[in-house]
Formats: C-alpha cells, structure tokens, sequence
C-alpha cells in the first residue's frame, strides 16, 4: 500500500482529474503483482546508485521539462482535457515516483520538428520518445531503448495483400510528420510519393478516403488510432524491415541527466513495462474526463477501497479483464501477418502461437504445441544449422534473429524471419517469446537479384574486349577481369590491391584522377567518359575509350571502370585518313592531295614569281594490258610505274595518281627549264622499259603533256586543261612523246570537238547499245542486280568504251541527253526482265554533271518508272565521290528526290577519290563499291585485304552494304566473303552481256 500512495502522491502538485484516475487504474495493477514485484516497483531513490554530482543536480532541479509529440497515441498525446498520456506518459510517471521530481509536458501548440529545435536550443531538459538517428545524436544523448514497434504497411481492403514497399512504387504514401520512416523511404524507396500529415489519423483518413494508396508506420500507433477514428475499411496489408527503438533524449550539454533518466529507467522492472502495455493494448483509453462523469470516477476510488475487503472477488475480476485484454491484443495480432509465440527453453518446444498461423502456414496452434513440430518441419538442409544457432544464442542471453526455410501444410517450402526475445528468471532463460515474419517474397526477390548479378557478371566475363575493373574508396583494385587482363598486362593476382594510379595511369595524370575520384565522392560529381591514353604492364601507352559508374554494396561505394581498347579503331581510322589523301594502289597523293599542293605551289610563285610546271602522264597501251593479262596484272604495273615516277623527280617534287593510268607531277621553284625537260625524258625513258608482271613481261610508253602557271594560266583548272591538250597532242603524235603546251593545240582541241559531233549523232543514229555485268549476292550465289554499261557501235572506230568518250560528253553536256537514253533504257529492261519473271535490280550509272546541272530534272525519269509500274526498288543509282564531294543544294535534292521514290543509291568507285567520311553520314548511301584497284591485289594479310576490310566494317557501322568490283579470282571472292563482303562483280562471275545474253544467263541460273 505504500508503494501505492508513494506513487500518486508524491509529487508536489495534485494531477489532472483524468490523470489521477488513471494512475489509479494503473495501481490496480501493481496491486495484483505479487509482493516481490511490488517492492521492486519501488525502490529507493538511493536504490538508482547515483553518484553525488546526479543527487546534487537532481536536488537543485525539482521540476523538468519535457518535449512531447502531442499527436502520437497511444504512446504519448494530449486529450481533449489537456491531460498528457498514453504510454510514454505511464514511463514519465515511473520516472516522477523514482526521482522524486516533477516532470511536465510543456510547449503543447509547438509541432514535433519545432520542438526538436527547442531540445536542441536547450529550451526542454528531457525528449520524450524518438528514434535515435544520426543527425540527432550531434546534439542530443539517448537512453537505450525502452520501447518498441514496428513499421507496417496499411491499406484498403479491396488492395489486398501488399507483401513489401516495392510494390508501392510510384503510388502515394501517407505518413505522419516526423516519424523516422519518412527519411528511411525517401532513401530506400525513391519511387514512392510521400505525402506527410499533421497526425496519425489525419494519415489513416487519406487512405480510408483514396486519397492516398497506403500508410506506412508503427503498428501499435495505427491500430489505436484506427480503432479512435471507428475506420473499418482498412487492414495491416504488409510488414517492412523497419524497427523503432523509443529512447528517452537529453542534450549534449546536460551528462548528468542523461545518466540520470538512464539509470531510472533501467530500474523499471520487466513486470511495470507488461502492465503499462498491457493496459494500452487492452481497453481503450479515455478521450478525458467530463465534469459529469467525476461522480463514476470517484465511485471507482470508493470500490478501490473495497478491494482490500474482497481480496479474491477482485482477483477473479482482474483475471476476466486480464483475458479480455489478452484476447484484444489476440485480435490485433491475428489481423497482422506476423505470428506472436512462446517457447521453452530447454526444448524449444511451443506453448502458444497467434491463431494467424493458422491462415499463414496452415497448420493449427495444436499442431504447433506437439513436441518437436517446430524442428520437424524446418527444411532439412538448414535444420542443424538454425536449431544450434538458436541453442547458442540462448544460453548467452542474447535476442536473436534467425532465417531459415520451412515447410508449410500445402507442402510448399517458404522462407521464415524468426525473431526471438530471450526472456530471463532469476538470471537463466526461461522462455523464449517473438515473431514469425514470411519472408519468401523478399527472399525470392533476392534470389532474383542475386542470379542478375550473376547473369552480368559472366557476360562482363565473357566479353573479350571489354575491360572491367572495381575500386574501392581509396582506388584500390576490387575486381579485374580477363579482359583487363588481356588489355593491361596484370594478372587477377597482381592487381588486386594496386591503387588505379599506381597501375595503369601515366605519371602526369595521376594527381588529376585522384581529384576526380575524390570529387565524386564529395559532390557526387561523376567522372566524365571520354577517351585517354593508360599504361600496360610494359608502360606503352594505350588509346581506350573509359568510362564510369559508381556503385553501392554493402554501404560501401565503388567505382567501376569500363574501357574499350581504341587501338584497332585508331589504326582503322588511320589507314582510312590516309585512303582519303593517298592512293591505296600505288601509295601516291591522290586528287585531293594533288589539287591541295599545286594550290600551294601556286600562291607561293605569287610571292616569288617563279613558274610552276605541271606534267600530266597517261600510259600509252595500258588498256591492253588490261584486257589481255587481267587488271591484277594492269594494277602491278600501276604501282611499278608509280615508283619508277618517284625516281625520276627531285626531293622537292610531287608525284600523284589522278586515276586510272593518269599520273600527274608538280615542278616547283624553276629557275632553269631544261630541269623540266630532263625529267620529262627520264620519263619516258623508264617507261619503256620492261615491266616484269608475274612472269609476264609488258611494254607501255607514256605521253606528256607540260604546263606552266603563270606563263599558260592564271588558275588550276585552266594550268590542268591545257596540260591535258598538251597530252592528248602527245598521243596524237604518237604516243612514248612529250609536248609543252602551245596554242596550236587548240587545233587538236578542234579534232576532239569532231568526235563530239560524231558522239551527238550516235543516239540519234541508234549507236548506242547498254551492257549489262552481273551482280552476284555472296550469300546466295545467284545473280540479284546488274550494272548498265553503256557501249558505242562507232561506224570507224568500231565498239568504243566509255572510258574513251564518257569525259566528252561532261565537258560538253551530252551527258544529259545520253543519261536520259540510259535511265529509260535500263528500267524498261528491268521492267521486261520482270515480266519474263527475273527480278533484277539494275544499277544505272551518272555523272557528277548530271547531279549538278538544273537541266537534269528528274521529275520525267520518276514519271517514266511509274508509267511502265516499276516499282523504285528495282533501280539502284550508282554516283562517284566526285559527285558527292561536290554535293550543294541540287545534288542533294536529287538524291533526296531518289530515296523518297524507294531506289538505291551505290557510291563508285570508292577509295580512288575524294573519300570524305563526312558525306558518307550525311547522305543517305545504301551501297559501297569497292574500287576493283583494291580488289584485284587482294591477297590474305595485304594492305590491299586491311583497306577492304575496314571499308565493309566502316559500311555495315553505317548501314551500308557493300559490293566488289573486278572481282577475277576464287580467291579474291573467298577472302571478300570471309570479311563480310555482301555482293560482287567482275569476270570471274562474268563479263557485261547484250541484254538478250543476260537473260539467258538468268534462264540457266533458275534451271540449276
């Protein structure tokens, strides 16, 4: 009985009505304890082992405030008669009867964030209930925890079963301002929409009402306000991860009295803690106390009295009001998906389980109470494991959590969380009490994610040109693959452990990586991917193309490197630049080169006023070595001829290929002219000689045409023109000559003009007549596309090649008229051919002229396709590089025009002009024709088979398909196909045919 009045009475004011009432409720329990619990319940203030300074301070402090969350029942709240209560307040309550002080709620109007700010300002002596985090404790100490709960998820009815937040992402949350859970989600739980609330209930509303999808927060907390509010609508639809600890807090600057409520709260017996939650989760607390209930209130106080008189009648009263709390707290357990159970010690045996285990595992609270059910149906692999694991854990005092597979009553094997409370008597384990969670979703999802991992982490291994490697914060190596390995030099053993500076980066960059990765760190500043030179083993440095991603794993950040060697695509693009200036065949300056160094040459003879020759070359009979020994022999001679060139000039000089047989050279800085003679006539002289062509022996001579700027022209195109006279006037006269430029080689220039007229009459005359050379697909091996080629039936000349008449009708626009015969000529025959049932594309070839004149309109070329119902598809257009390269608003227009009539467009002749890799991306090119230059000196480890390659790589990276010219030999045909070659053409397959042989060609092609 002292016990009991000490604790209502001992402070110095009197309590609130309500509040005196409830304490004496509460009394009714000490009451019931035995007489050990109750002397336990109150012990001396000298019982708490203060120390002097802790007795002082408390002496000099009879009244401390206290920072309340108005808002959170049932642990603490303010009713509506402005009473402080709940759970944490009973705690309070202890705290006042064991130190002998008051302590009072304060502040009631301020919000919980509001109030953190006053403990921290020093305005509060005591915080009443928070989970510790970090950013609290740099200005608050925390008790060790006195409460618990746990975080659960909330919702509808009608949502059904919502076994973890994952699958809330992306709907909204509702939780109650400044519960721990809201920072916890935002950082694990990005996706989910959190909507905070000024209370508890206010949260539950939104989702009762569809305002929100779901609430998440402690159980205890939601279940009283649920039952407040009277919401019927809602249920516990999943459980988290999340567990609060409630501490009582005291700021920094106050050690003592953190000492202080730590002491006085470790005094609070086991059996205080059970009776304050046993009456906060039995019967409903109280809103307050109405001035006409006072008259029942003190009618409780008089029938306290009587408690004493009727000693056994109030035991079995407080026995039925035991079970009902009991069966309460049965109810609330058994809506939840975590099952509450109580075992044995010695044999770990069940004395109780929650009846939801029935709806969750299948079996029935009996079955869970027979000797050795527990340990018979956990999975026999992890059996041995977790029963000595839970002995051990036991026998020294400690809570424990374990988990482990389980077999249900369907027979299906899930995954169990145990959770055990170790609880103590006399100092030894008596009984074990906790939680079973099913956790087979959280632990398939797991599964799932680990065997994602392990799917990427055999594809990283895989792939042989991708190097990998992993770092930790201080850029030690934490993983290396095969192919870092393969790249670097360093084994798996050896570079594991290295710092990334110390391995693979050149001395002068490591101080920038260093800062870059520690910057990443700091600001979450991601290092850039780009491209950077690193060190192998042998300390050659290495063009890679690095990029990065920082990973967390086990609360530790990593950073992962990705690098591709850029080695070969550096050599590629090498070879390709330089197929852009030089030659492929002969090594010799190209066009492009020529015109960029006679430009050259003639602004710097505007500064010095000395001449400039140029020297224009064609092999005389190189036609006929062609078509008697083969173009591969036609190419050797090239390149002899080539070098023989090189050692005709001085160092000064320059010697290019134009194309074909035609060779130009540049004389710069002449101030004797017989310079230019001299090597004009060691020209022809090497010329002449023999030229040994695979045990073949060819004789060619040369004519030359010489011009010089300024004394012949003022610009390029007129200094080349004339040199060109010049030659023309040389094989006119015979060839193996060379000649100066004069103006009586406008004469000869009269002569060409005759065959021009010859040439204007030959449509006319119906002299004209189209070739067609097979196109063969290397997959198949079947003839899908031919190219028209244009022959003249001259009546003196006989057949004449285009090669021979095709520049006369650019320069004098014939070309327009003879391009029109062509187009028409060709789709009538694809469109015949098609009749016939051979669907043949046919490939027409055009001029740079043609692209660029006004006068080409292609609106009567597409209107004739669609005359004879040719669909597009079957012409393909084949332009050069010249004509690309000189690409302005009418050349693209027409192509344009082209792709949007549904015909392909095949660039010519590739790598014998102008290659630009530019216009290749910004035209729409559906073909590459490789130059028969490359093809016909195709040899397996070439440079010839290197260029071929990277050609087919550079198309097919840029949605190109790829066709070979003068293909001759088997093995020329087995190489193209071998780098990925699509099509080809040359007189292996077969010579250009009449249309009527062509088509015999296709008849026997579908025969076989």
């Amino acid at each position: 009985m002292f016990g009991l009045f000490r604790f209502l009475f001992f402070r110095q004011m009197q309590p609130p009505p309500g509040q005196l009432i409830r304490q004496i409720l509460i009394s009714c329990y000490l009451l019931l304890m035995p007489e050990w619990a109750l002397t336990a319940n109150s012990p001396p203030l000298e019982s708490l082992k203060l120390t002097p300074q802790e007795a002082f301070w408390l002496n000099e402090h009879p009244v401390l405030k206290l920072d309340i969350d108005r808002n959170f029942a049932p642990y603490e709240w303010i009713d509506e008669s402005g009473t402080y209560t709940g759970i944490v307040a009973d705690y309070i309550h202890l705290l006042e009867q064991r130190l002998g002080v008051r302590i009072e709620p304060i502040n009631f109007k301020r919000s919980w964030s509001d109030g953190l700010q006053a403990a921290n300002d020093g305005e509060f002596d005591i915080v009443s209930c928070l989970v510790a985090t970090k950013e609290l404790e740099t200005y608050l100490v925390f008790s060790k925890p006195y409460l618990s709960g746990f975080a659960v998820i909330i919702s509808k009815q009608s949502k059904g079963y919502i076994d973890n937040l994952h699958r809330l992402d992306g709907k909204t949350v509702a939780i109650h301002t400044g519960h721990y859970t809201n920072n916890l989600l935002k950082r694990d739980y990005p996706a989910i929409n959190i909507v905070n609330t000024p209370t508890i209930a206010t949260a539950l509303r939104m989702v009762s009402e569809g305002s929100a999808d779901a609430f998440v927060g402690d159980a205890t907390a939601a279940s009283y306000a649920m039952k407040q509010e009277s919401i019927f609508n809602l249920s516990f639809s999943g459980h988290t991860d999340y567990q609060s600890d409630f501490r009582m807090a005291v700021n920094k600057d106050n050690p003592l009295l953190a000492s202080i409520i730590e002491k006085a709260l470790t005094s609070i017996t086991q059996q205080e803690r059970a009776t304050i939650f046993a009456y906060w989760s039995g019967p409903e607390a109280s809103s307050g106390i109405q001035p006409d209930e006072l008259v029942i209130y003190i009618a409780a106080v008089f029938l306290l009295l009587l408690v004493f008189v009727f000693w056994n009648y109030r035991l079995r009263k407080s026995e039925i009001s035991h079970r009902l709390s009991e069966q309460r707290f049965r109810e609330l357990i058994d809506t939840t998906d975590a099952i509450v159970w109580e075992a044995d010690v010695v044999g770990m045996n069940f004395n109780s389980i929650s009846a939801n285990a029935e709806r969750l595992l299948g079996y029935k609270p009996q079955d869970w109470t027979r000797k050795g059910f527990w340990q018979e149906h956990i999975h026999p692999q992890d059996r041995e494991r977790s029963i000595t694991f839970c002995h051990n854990q036991t026998s020294q005092h400690r809570d424990h959590v374990l988990e482990y597979r389980f077999c249900n009553k369907q027979g299906e094997t899930i995954w169990l969380r145990h959770m055990v409370n170790v609880v103590l008597q006399n100092k030894k384990p008596r009984w074990l009490r906790g939680l079973l969670l099913n956790i087979t979703d959280q632990k398939m999802a797991e599964q799932s994610v680990l065997e994602s991992e392990l799917r990427f982490r055999q594809v990283i291994e895989s792939l042989p040109a991708i190097a990998v490697q992993g770092y930790d914060v201080e850029r030690r190596v934490i993983y290396w693959n095969d192919a870092s390995t393969d790249l670097y030099g360093y084994s798996n053993t050896e570079a594991i452990g290295q710092r990334l500076e110390d391995l693979i980066i050149p001395p002068e960059a490591k101080e920038q990586v260093i800062e870059a990765h520690q910057s990443w760190l700091r600001s979450e500043s991601p290092i850039p991917a780009g491209e950077v030179e690193l060190l192998n083993k042998k300390g050659t440095r290495i063009p890679v193309f690095s990029s990065h991603v920082m990973l967390y794993s086990g609360g530790h950040r990593e950073m992962y490197c990705i690098d591709i060697s850029l080695s070969e695509q550096k050599k590629a693009n090498e070879r390709l630049a330089y197929m852009a200036h030089f030659d492929p065949l002969t090594q010799l300056p190209n066009r492009t080169t020529f015109y960029d160094r006679l430009a050259f040459y003639i602004k710097k003879s505007s500064r010095n006023r000395h001449q400039v020759a140029v020297l224009l070359m064609d092999l005389d009979h190189f036609k006929e070595i062609n078509d008697t020994l083969g173009h591969d022999h036609g190419d050797l001679l090239l390149k002899q001829a080539a070098s023989r060139l090189q050692s005709c000039i001085r160092d000064t000089d320059t010697v290019a290929r134009l194309g074909g047989d035609e060779f130009t050279i540049i004389i710069d800085q002449l101030d004797d002219f017989t310079i230019v003679e001299r090597i004009a006539q060691n020209i022809l002289t090497k010329m002449k000689m023999p030229f040994n062509l695979n045990h073949n022996t060819a004789y060619v001579s040369a004519s030359i045409g010489i011009a010089f700027y300024p004394s012949d022209a003022d610009s390029i195109d007129m200094l080349l023109k004339n040199a060109d006279q010049a030659m023309y006037a040389a094989k006119s006269k015979g060839r193996n000559s060379f000649l100066y430029f004069t103006p009586a080689m406008e004469e000869q220039a009269q002569r060409r003009r005759l065959l021009i007229n010859d040439l204007r009459s030959a449509l006319s005359l119906q002299q004209l007549e189209l070739f067609y050379q097979p196109i063969i697909d290397f997959n198949s091996g079947a003839v899908s596309k031919a190219e028209a080629l244009i022959r003249w039936h001259h009546p003196e000349r006989g057949l004449v090649s285009p090669d021979d008449f095709i520049s006369m009708t650019e320069e004098t626009g014939l070309i327009l008229e003879i391009g029109d015969w062509v187009f028409a000529t060709a789709i009538q025959q694809a469109a015949n051919w098609q009749t016939q049932g051979h669907h043949i594309q046919v490939s027409i070839n055009t001029s740079p002229v043609q692209f660029r004149s006004d006068e080409c309109d292609l609106k009567p070329w597409l209107a004739k396709l669609k005359a004879i119902n040719l669909d597009g598809a079957a012409v393909n257009i084949e332009i050069t590089e010249g004509g690309l390269m000189e690409a302005g608003r009418a050349v693209t227009d027409k192509l344009l025009a082209f792709k949007d009539a549904g015909i392909e467009v095949s660039l010519d002749d590739f790598g014998t002009g102008y290659s630009s890799l530019s216009y290749l991306k910004r035209f729409h090119i559906d073909y590459l024709k490789i130059d028969q230059s490359f093809v016909r000196n195709l040899q397996p480890d070439s440079n010839d088979h290197a260029l071929c390659e990277a050609i087919i790589v550079m198309a097919h990276k840029l949605d190109m398909k790829v066709i070979a010219e003068g293909v001759e030999t088997e093995q020329q045909r087995d190489l193209l196909i071998s780098a990925g070659c699509d099509f080809g053409q040359g007189f292996l397959f077969s010579k250009p045919l009449p249309a009527q042989e062509f088509a015999l060609l296709l008849d026997r092609q579908e025969r076989h």
